[in-house]
């Protein structure tokens, strides 16, 4: 189990403060991703007009810093889902700009045709607890200026890792964070630029954050991600009605996670209209309980902190789960006396880049920041291979329930939906043992899988080399294009055995 340098992410846009003022956040910032006119902020289409992809139907003139805010009070209300709270005018991003920043990354595909006019948003949702409690989740929202086809889908970008704290929200793009907004670029530019509109949720628990009732976004919890990326589809199709009743959903890394888990649950949460397919990037397809078997020394001896991700990861993730299905302050009962200030500071400050320098004062492996009674249990029992749970041992049992739940099976018609699954060979973040499990996974549910491997690309570099491949792979499944042709190496190329401990459950 090696998860090297950085574990992923996506998103899109250009860095930009939160500010009342798009224009003047744009000019500040980074005037070569800004249009050459920021056009007023939007006024509500009259009643009686066609509805267009140049009117929302929000006025969006709220300032970007109330996407953030508290919301107000919010009842659980299934109906509301993707209800749009707050809507902010963002500024523009030309396609010279985004042509000029993929080129920077390696971009290899065909040159853009769109720039993109861009807002950021607050949506309703709901949390992944036995609750359903009532929530809203940021997102930036990107609207070609040039449409690829008359009706376009409701693409649905899941943006990966980034920390779990309130200035890590892809739609923020934190100027700190610049390894992994490269990343987001990468994954957004190319969709939107191609002439798709696409959104790309922060997940509830980034905006308000801190707030009671508001728990952290619970990292990789099935359930609590998924319910905010399908509604994000719901939010677009609210915000521009003339979009198609199609969503593709599009995901890199943790979003690759996000992605498949949404599919999963699609049928029993519902959409905001039926799923076409789902393209995802490396994705973290991985048996969860992968971040409690680091935690016994005999795996994540593997994994100290300076040479990987997954101590931090296990950080995040049985925090946030504890926080939002435990109760407030459960997160911090988890780690080891002495540190627990520290580690939960940790969760609500430190995003991707940096997390090292913090926490390796706290420890070198990841058994070193959690309760040692936690680390013997629920870690020994997460191994696999030193048996299992006390029968009287209801905290472990809770656990290991909770790391299968996070990888649901895709049944029904998640099995049907087509999935591209894009990789590369050179992937040390998800290298090709742990890649194979998530494939084998699939197998096992008898998914509807194309796999486009790329023997020479890494983690974030199979977005630069493959996002234009996907870019018409979408509209082979949602615009009646014909399909692209089938890539050289296919899933035969990972030729490696899927690596365990964990078992792939």
């Amino acid at each position: 189990m090696k998860y090297r340098a950085s574990f992923s992410f996506t998103a899109p846009a250009v860095t930009r403060a939160v500010a009342a003022s798009a224009a003047a956040a744009c000019l500040a910032l980074s005037p070569l991703a800004c249009s050459e006119s920021t056009p007023d902020p939007l006024v509500a289409p009259e009643a009686g007009t066609t509805p267009t992809l140049a009117t929302p139907s929000n006025a969006c003139t709220d300032a970007v810093e109330a996407v953030y805010g508290d919301p107000g009070p919010l009842a659980v209300d299934p109906a509301a889902r993707g209800n749009i709270v707050r809507c902010a005018k963002d500024a523009d991003v030309s396609k010279d700009a985004m042509q000029a920043k993929l080129t920077e990354l390696g971009y290899v595909g065909k040159p853009l045709s769109s720039g993109a006019r861009v807002y950021r948003i607050a949506y309703r949702t709901e949390r992944g607890n036995e609750a359903s409690s009532p929530a809203v989740s940021s997102a930036a929202v990107y609207i070609p200026e040039t449409p690829r086809a008359d009706k376009l889908p409701i693409v649905v970008a899941a943006r990966g890792s980034r920390g779990q704290a309130a200035n890590c929200a892809v739609s923020k793009l934190d100027p700190s964070q610049k390894g992994i907004n490269d990343d987001a670029f990468r994954l957004v530019y190319p969709l939107v630029g191609q002439g798709y509109a696409v959104i790309v949720s922060d997940l509830a628990g980034y905006a308000n954050f801190g707030a009671p009732g508001n728990p952290p976004s619970a990292y990789a919890q099935a359930q609590d991600v998924a319910k905010s990326t399908l509604d994000s589809g719901r939010a677009l199709k609210k915000l521009f009605p003339v979009l198609d009743d199609k969503v593709v959903l599009v995901g890199h890394s943790q979003g690759g996670h996000s992605a498949l888990a949404s599919l999963a649950l699609a049928e029993s949460y519902g959409t905001a209209a039926p799923i076409v397919g789902a393209a995802v990037y490396a994705p973290l397809w991985l048996s969860q309980r992968s971040w409690g078997a680091i935690l016994s020394r005999a795996v994540g001896k593997d994994f100290p902190i300076d040479k990987s991700s997954a101590a931090a990861v296990s950080v995040w993730y049985h925090y946030t789960q504890a926080e939002l299905l435990d109760g407030p302050g459960e997160g911090k009962k988890l780690f080891a006396p002495g540190k627990q200030d520290a580690l939960e500071s940790f969760v609500k400050t430190t995003c991707w880049e940096g997390k090292e320098a913090v926490l390796k004062p706290q420890g070198t492996f990841a058994d070193e920041y959690f309760d040692p009674e936690f680390v013997r249990t629920v870690g020994q029992a997460a191994v696999g291979i030193f048996g299992g749970c006390d029968p009287a041992d209801a905290r472990c049992a809770k656990w290991l329930k909770r790391y299968s739940e996070d990888r649901p099976h895709l049944a029904g018609a998640a099995a049907t939906t087509p999935i591209l699954l894009a990789y590369g060979g050179k992937d040390t973040t998800i290298p090709p043992e742990r890649m194979k499990c998530g494939l084998d996974r699939l197998a096992e549910d008898k998914a509807n899988v194309t796999v486009c491997y790329d023997a020479e690309q890494g983690h974030g570099t199979i977005l630069s080399a493959k996002a234009d491949y996907v870019s018409d792979w979408i509209a082979s499944v949602a615009l009646g294009a014909p399909a692209p042709a089938a890539c050289a190496m296919g899933a035969g190329a990972i030729t490696v055995a899927c690596a365990t401990p964990p078992p792939n459950d």
